[in-house]
């Protein structure tokens, strides 16, 4: 049978445990809770030894009593129920697991749109505006996925802090959490340049991309976790609100493309540099420890929502500092295009006070549980780095064996091609890391 992580107990009478598990004691007793001609049909086929259909929990119960026929059932040891939502370990916030699926899942259809669809816009670079587009369907594909670099980034921060603070409850020391954090660091820095950068290294360049960005942002949560909480909040405001004030221009590329600029020709480019963007591995990082002393933090998450917007809508209508791209008026559609490579003032005030909705709603919405209709999103979220991996390797190699191009409706279509694909390997593998944890799958 599957077993199960960490269950929710509540006691309830000692049950049936598993399926032709012979333990009289414990059927005699469930049958004697029970009333009228059901309990005696029972209790006949418990003392008999006869398996029951119905099965309580999965997991195997912790040790059969000794059985006699003098034994006293009313002694008969309580015994816990396990209660899980489906799809979502119960020491889990399934919220938190629904929106890094869903996020990883709108990024995969940016890649779809990126190799298949040939009227995709150009990169948001902020040296250079790309072309706005004619088609108000290309621009809302690649609107709507402004938040998801930004919260890609900003979970992995707060998922730093949930750990942290759920190995601290376990008596985990804290050397042994600093190890690990470590570990993690390093891993997603080689796989991002000996894995995803394979195909780079091939074609004779070496890329900083957001792999080794998260690896190296949480190299720096394992210097700075200790610090106060007020601190580390001023320091990610700082870094995001004053970067533009930035200037590496003196700086060997290497350096410039690992620290703020982006660098798109030579042997060592990026699109991800350190700053800004650890600044929202930060942030998240704060906002996650945060969430860890409230019962209830949408409140609050929507109060931060409502403050990122008024930043975006001040920084954007009155334009100059911290903006790209000029604009022409709040009407215009290029008042909604924002740089991304580095991120200007209104791409990460806008991408946070998503975010933040986000967060809120679906902290909201799950509540009493995913809803069943959104348990794939949950798989996706529990296994977000396999899930990167797998997805880039099946829509390169579609794209190398076909080498066509197609429109929007094609690349959505593949897009929901390879969701429907690639659930299978991300439950097995989300099974594989419940059931047989290894470094592997510790780490990746």
């Amino acid at each position: 049978m599957e077993r199960e992580s960490a269950p929710i107990v509540e006691e309830r009478p000692c049950r049936l445990i598993r399926r032709r598990q012979r333990n009289p004691c414990e059927w005699v007793a469930a049958a004697r809770a029970d009333s009228g001609k059901r309990t005696k049909i029972w209790s006949a086929l418990a003392y008999l030894g006869a398996p029951r259909r119905r099965l309580c929990v999965r997991r195997p119960h912790p040790g059969p009593a000794r059985f006699s026929r003098g034994a006293d059932f009313e002694s008969c040891p309580t015994l816990p129920r396990v209660t899980t939502t489906a799809g979502v370990e119960p020491d889990r916030k399934g919220y938190v697991d629904l929106f890094r699926g869903l996020l990883i899942a709108h990024m995969a259809l940016d890649h779809a749109s990126l190799m298949f669809n040939r009227h995709r816009g150009g990169e948001e670079l902020a040296r250079a505006a790309p072309h706005v587009p004619a088609d108000i369907w290309q621009f809302l594909t690649r609107f709507t996925g402004v938040p998801v670099a930004p919260g890609f980034c900003f979970m992995a921060g707060f998922m730093v802090a949930a750990t942290t603070a759920s190995r601290l409850a376990r008596g985990t020391p804290s050397d042994e959490i600093t190890r690990r954090l470590v570990t993690r660091g390093l891993v997603l820095i080689a796989v991002d340049a000996l894995i995803m950068g394979l195909p780079r290294m091939l074609m004779g360049f070496y890329s900083f991309m957001v792999l080794t960005l998260i690896g190296m942002s949480i190299l720096l949560l394992v210097l700075l976790r200790n610090q106060p909480t007020a601190l580390l909040a001023a320091l990610a405001v700082a870094i995001l609100g004053l970067h533009p004030l930035l200037d590496v221009s003196g700086l060997p590329v290497a350096l410039r493309a690992a620290l703020y600029e982006p660098v798109r020709e030579g042997a060592v480019r990026s699109l991800y540099p350190l700053i800004p963007w650890f600044g929202v591995v930060l942030l998240g990082f704060v906002v996650g420890r945060d969430a860890e002393t409230r019962e209830r933090p949408s409140r609050f998450w929507l109060v931060l929502a409502a403050l990122c917007a008024a930043v975006f809508v001040s920084v954007r209508a009155i334009g100059g500092y911290g903006n790209a791209y000029a604009h022409g008026g709040v009407l215009a559609l290029d008042f909604w295009f924002f740089a991304k490579y580095p991120p200007d003032l209104p791409f990460l005030s806008f991408s946070l006070a998503a975010v933040f909705a986000a967060l809120a709603g679906l902290e909201w919405l799950c509540r009493a549980g995913v809803p069943r209709a959104l348990h794939p999103f949950v798989v996706f979220g529990r296994v977000p780095f396999f899930f990167y991996i797998v997805h880039f390797y099946v829509l390169g190699l579609t794209q190398g064996v076909l080498r066509i191009k197609l429109g929007l409706g094609g690349a959505y279509v593949i897009w929901l091609i390879l969701l429907f694909v690639i659930y299978w390997p991300c439950a097995w593998y989300h099974r594989k890391k419940r059931e047989r944890p290894n470094f592997v799958t510790r780490y990746v």
